[in-house]
């Protein structure tokens, strides 16, 4: 692996309730970077994560493992740690060596026990993070009814950064909302947004631009002038944002699946902060 400069790196930790799919997202980028050829699954003890005979007897997380994930000219260090509340010192060593963390929510159950607690040791250390709705390919899934919930429970800095393109069976995709782009199946192929969806694109992303303009005082002023913005605007905006606390983005997608994760990863290089943009914890 090659040497990268402190811009070119994102210490990330994944963190959440118990079964979310942490270290399937962890695998699901190991497997969309070229880094393995073959996605392991947790029921079958074959994840890079999990490979301590007790992890993979009982199918899940006990220690924090590092996965390393080489993307867009960037290192990702994908800090993968336990859901139960047994291991919570596990949770707190990555917690201290990760500049940001993605908060993975199960699509299916939404707001947990374990969502709130991984929110909490966020904000005991001051850590930016942003949300990952997982699982969207499952029986129920419900992003709409998520994102309600994570909004009613943190306000309105938690925003859409993305939109998934159908549910269940039916989810092929995920809608960029800052580029205003469709990427779909797991190679995120672009498309054209689907014609049913122009509404809740256009709500979605006023939603995220309104966040956006509530941590960025310049922006604030263009916005309710009514001046356009720019793209770059609002991806320079949001990376400062994330990076002080003030905005928390919401992705979707399926470490199962692999739809979405590619979106992520993009997402972490262009959108969220590298070492030297977050202050000293």
């Amino acid at each position: 692996m090659k040497e990268y400069a402190t811009e070119q790196i994102r210490n990330v930790v994944l963190l959440g309730h118990g079964g979310t799919g942490k270290t399937s997202l962890a695998e699901a980028a190991l497997f969309s970077s070229g880094a393995i050829s073959r996605l392991g699954k947790v029921d079958d003890g074959t994840t890079a994560s999990d490979f301590e005979p007790d992890e993979i007897k009982r199918k899940m997380s006990i220690n924090l493992a590092l996965v390393p994930v080489e993307w867009a000219g960037h290192k990702i260090n994908f800090i993968d740690t336990p859901g139960h509340a047994d291991f919570a010192g596990e949770v707190r060593s990555g917690i201290r060596a990760a500049d940001f963390g993605i908060v993975v929510v199960d699509a299916v159950s939404g707001l947990q026990v374990g969502t709130e607690a991984a929110w909490q040791n966020a904000d005991r250390d001051k850590l930016p993070r942003i949300f990952f709705v997982n699982r969207m390919d499952r029986e129920n899934a419900n992003y709409d009814q998520t994102l309600a919930q994570l909004q009613a429970r943190w306000g309105k800095k938690v925003a859409p950064l993305a939109l998934p393109i159908g549910a269940q069976d039916a989810f092929t995709g995920v809608v960029n909302l800052i580029e205003q782009k469709v990427y779909v199946g797991e190679k995120g192929t672009p498309a054209d947004i689907p014609g049913d969806m122009a509404g809740a694109v256009a709500t979605a992303r006023e939603q995220l631009i309104e966040a956006i303009c509530e941590a960025d005082d310049d922006l604030m002023n263009k916005y309710l002038e009514g001046e356009a913005i720019s793209e770059d605007e609002l991806t320079a905006a949001l990376r400062k944002g994330i990076a002080a606390g003030l905005v928390c983005p919401v992705l979707a997608g399926s470490s199962t699946k692999d739809i979405g994760v590619t979106k992520l990863l993009d997402a972490l290089v262009a959108d969220c902060p590298s070492p030297a943009d977050v202050a000293p914890r």
